[in-house]
């Protein structure tokens, strides 16, 4: 071999290479995120609480009873229109069957999986000068619903804003329907019937509330669109 040349590598070979450094040990794994969609008067602290970890947490998104089944549409090929939130909160009356109630909101049945969780009764609320403030409900017991004067009614749907068809838009102002209904009540004119945990939520010193005595209670329950659609 002449003298300052140096010895070839193996043949077909380019030599021994280093292998590539292993990922830091306490890289940080990002957090799942469960984008839980609620409404008025639920409360998913429970929820909240069995699922946050430090490798898990969720983000509310605040919604109206209106657009409580936004994140539930599918297309006409069965395909789920949105992907957040995953579960969200929906209020139904007990005299409205599931299918019923899904199809009036323009959702399939078919691709959606709900499960009832629990029921609340619903309440009467009027303002402290208004007939009803006077009701007993220890010697009376719970209003009658025919002490109520249907044109006197005032329905939080009619103060709500339009909902919007994407359900990651939180409402600007959750429960703004339920809000101007119990406030107007509050000055006597008319009365408004809610859930009672709605009552609760948005419950005024000048507003009286009544349990009423009917069978017509609400169910709440928690639901999720099928994104395995065909």
């Amino acid at each position: 071999m002449a003298k300052g040349v140096k010895p070839a590598g193996r043949a077909g070979g380019e030599g021994r290479r280093r292998p590539a450094p292993a990922p830091p040990a306490d890289l940080p794994v990002p957090p799942e995120t469960l984008f839980l969609a609620t409404i008025p008067g639920a409360t998913p602290s429970t929820w909240v609480e069995r699922f946050t970890t430090r490798q898990r947490t969720v983000q509310l998104v605040n919604h109206d009873d209106a657009a409580q089944l936004a994140h539930l549409a599918h297309d006409d090929a069965g395909q789920p229109r949105h992907f957040l939130p995953q579960l969200g909160y929906v209020r139904r009356r007990r005299d409205v069957s599931v299918e019923e109630f899904l199809r009036a909101g323009d959702v399939d049945p078919r691709h959606v999986h709900l499960v009832g969780v629990y029921s609340e009764l619903p309440v009467v609320c009027v303002g402290r000068d208004h007939l009803l403030a006077a009701w007993d409900v220890d010697a009376d017991g719970p209003v009658p619903p025919a002490e109520l004067d249907p044109d006197e009614e005032l329905d939080p749907a009619r103060f709500a804003p339009a909902p919007s068809a994407e359900p990651m838009d939180a409402a600007e102002l959750p429960g703004a329907g339920e809000r101007m209904a119990l406030e107007i009540a509050a000055s006597g004119a008319g009365h408004v019937v809610l859930p009672m945990s709605v009552a609760r939520m948005f419950g005024r010193k000048d507003v009286i509330v009544l349990p009423l005595a009917s069978t017509l209670d609400d169910t709440v329950g928690l639901s999720r669109a099928d994104r395995e659609a065909a």
